[in-house]
């Protein structure tokens, strides 16, 4: 939300346009009315944001993380209790061709644009 408030906060209001530019980046494809309708929703959440505007901020410590989390990371050498054995990663899938999830080439070409397929290995 934060990117979308720092693009648009300088116009007054989005036009259509602005809506289907983010859905681009989002990777989605809209209608004319649905544009509409975000463009309307979005309208409204900016100008929920720009009350915020108003609040007396001064003395207040600016936040850049919000979990108390700590040294999520742990040293070399130890053992990384969180790491799932492959047993464990397929468990619920049908769709896995030797320690690999099989997915449909529609998939990859939605994720990486200018793939243009592998080539298996002849049996």
């Amino acid at each position: 939300m934060i990117i979308f408030y720092n693009l648009f906060m300088k116009k007054k209001s989005l036009t259509k346009e602005d809506v289907f530019r983010l859905a681009r980046l989002a990777g989605l494809s809209l209608t004319d009315e649905e544009a509409e309708k975000y463009r309307t929703q979005l309208e409204q959440t900016i100008a929920y944001i720009e009350n915020l505007n108003e609040l007396p901020t001064d003395g207040v410590i600016p936040t850049f993380q919000t979990t108390a989390l700590a040294n999520i990371f742990f040293n070399d050498g130890e053992k990384n209790e969180r790491l799932l054995d492959l047993l464990a990663v397929f468990q619920n899938t049908k769709n896995k061709e030797g320690n690999y999830f099989k997915v449909n080439s529609n998939v990859i070409k939605n994720v990486y644009p200018s793939y243009s397929g592998l080539q298996r290995k002849a049996d």
